[in-house]
């Protein structure tokens, strides 16, 4: 089946489409492209952080 991309320009584009493509009973799926910036490096670079801060030596409280 073909598949085609659609790019609103605002909010009320975006309701219309989706109502229009519910009433036609034809199923769609989300895509967020606002966190889709980060390439490879910056993804491991986060997660080294992630892991760097879980892993910390921690004190026991108290003392």
């Amino acid at each position: 089946m073909e598949s085609i991309i659609v790019h609103p320009k605002n909010s009320m584009e975006l309701t219309a489409l989706k109502s229009v493509l519910k009433d036609m009973g034809i199923e769609f799926e989300k895509f967020h492209t606002r966190n889709q910036f980060h390439n490879k490096k910056t993804v491991q670079k986060i997660n080294d952080r992630k892991e760097k801060k879980i892993n910390k030596n921690q004190k026991p409280k108290g003392l």
